[in-house]
């Protein structure tokens, strides 16, 4: 029996549903669910178990016995980049949807966004998001306004804040290839392209040449997919730091390369170099050079080494950031705050409401935040109840300085 099928199934076009496996056991389940109780019933679902040691592999298989259109893949461990290629190797649909294996969809997706590529006549249609943390799920879109772009209008409109949206660092299209359905010809030969050392960016690799040479897009301010966030996701890294640099070093080139090749349609290195930086800032601690040397917290110029601060926001960039001052003792952290504290604090982290902090003598808040809007908001909320002279900001101009960029191997 398949899970959520119906008569009409046979009749519609297939949709091929990529899904890359590794070590999610605790999620698997629900994501695998979500595929299966689709609206659309006319998929093929793929799932690619990337060498799981824990028992993600054989949920797989038991999935694949009650529903028919599964198909499980297992394969020796080598990384997400070659397992999507696997999985779109073993495709049969004429669409592509990508899902994680740690997150899930809502039951109306593919349909939602089949209607509208089919009734819109477009390459690409793209949807926002939840990021879910615990029970909180709060909706993430595009910068892009809503509706359909034609080549045109990709130019002039799309095109030049498709990666960077005006300010370090807002998103104009996300470089996610979840949220988005392609049509398999405006996908198979940018995926297969990229390099397979990649670890981080993969999916920026892809999508952005991808959004380059096609004839048209549908952005949908309609949140469908369930992105998990949570501590240990979150900041994954090796500690190998020579592997670390090597590997932005390859995603760099390689897709600066890809932009040279296309930069007759558009060139987008510039905003390339941005999205490198705001991937990079957060892992300073590793990627740049001599930063020990420095007397101040990058990229907080105001803040002095010594200093007693409470670091505001523990999200990614955050925890990174927990972990980078804690290690070498940079500064001396009083306490950690953030909005989302009750969440976080289940998941292990020392996070208290941002009222508290006044309890605290501090020299600096340091809001940990690499997104424009959202930082500057920040800021907004906490002068009302702090001294704005101690609240610090990541400083733009400092990052994007020629001393930051070559400090980062990016000049």
């Amino acid at each position: 029996m398949n899970i959520g099928q119906n008569d009409l199934g046979e009749t519609k076009e297939k949709i091929s549903v990529i899904v890359p496996i590794y070590n999610v056991e605790s999620y698997v389940e629900e994501c695998i669910k979500s595929i299966c109780k689709q609206t659309y019933s006319a998929i093929e679902i793929i799932l690619v178990d990337d060498g799981s040691t824990d028992n993600s592999g054989s949920i797989c298989d038991e999935y694949a016995k009650i529903d028919t259109r599964i198909k499980v893949i297992h394969k020796k461990n080598d990384g997400l980049v070659k397992t999507r290629k696997v999985g779109l190797q073993q495709s049969k649909g004429n669409y592509i949807l990508c899902v994680d294996g740690d997150d899930w969809i809502e039951p109306t997706m593919i349909e939602r966004l089949y209607s509208i590529l089919t009734e819109q006549k477009v390459d690409i249609v793209m949807c926002g998001r939840f990021e879910d943390t615990g029970d909180t799920h709060r909706p993430v879109f595009h910068g892009i306004s809503e509706g359909r772009y034609n080549k045109q209008a990709l130019l002039e409109k799309v095109y030049p804040n498709m990666i960077v949206n005006g300010a370090f660092f807002e998103w104009g299209l996300f470089p996610s290839v979840w949220d988005k359905l392609f049509r398999r010809e405006c996908l198979e030969e940018y995926q297969m392209a990229v390099d397979d050392r990649l670890t981080m960016g993969e999916d920026a690799a892809c999508t952005y040449p991808a959004l380059l040479n096609v004839d048209s897009i549908y952005v949908l301010h309609e949140c469908l997919y369930h992105y998990r966030q949570s501590t240990s996701s979150m900041v994954k890294q090796t500690t190998d730091v020579e592997l670390q640099r090597k590997r932005f070093s390859i995603l760099y080139s390689s897709v600066n390369k890809s932009f040279e090749k296309y930069k007759d349609i558009y060139d987008l290195r510039e905003q390339w170099k941005e999205y490198l930086l705001f991937l990079m800032v957060p892992r300073a601690d590793v990627l740049y050079k001599n930063i020990e040397k420095l007397d101040y917290l990058f990229p907080y110029k105001s803040v002095r080494r010594g200093s007693n601060i409470v670091l505001y926001g523990m999200g990614t960039y955050g925890q990174l950031l927990y972990k980078f001052i804690q290690s070498n003792n940079f500064c001396n952290i009083l306490a950690c705050a953030d909005k989302n504290y009750l969440e976080l604090s289940k998941q292990g982290l020392p996070v208290v409401p941002p009222d508290e902090i006044g309890k605290y003598d501090y020299d600096a808040i340091v809001v940990a935040n690499s997104f424009a809007k959202v930082r500057n908001n920040i800021y907004k909320e906490l002068s009302i109840m702090y001294s704005t002279e101690k609240i610090h900001l990541m400083d733009e101009d400092l990052i994007k300085s020629d001393e930051s960029l070559w400090a980062f191997g990016l000049i």
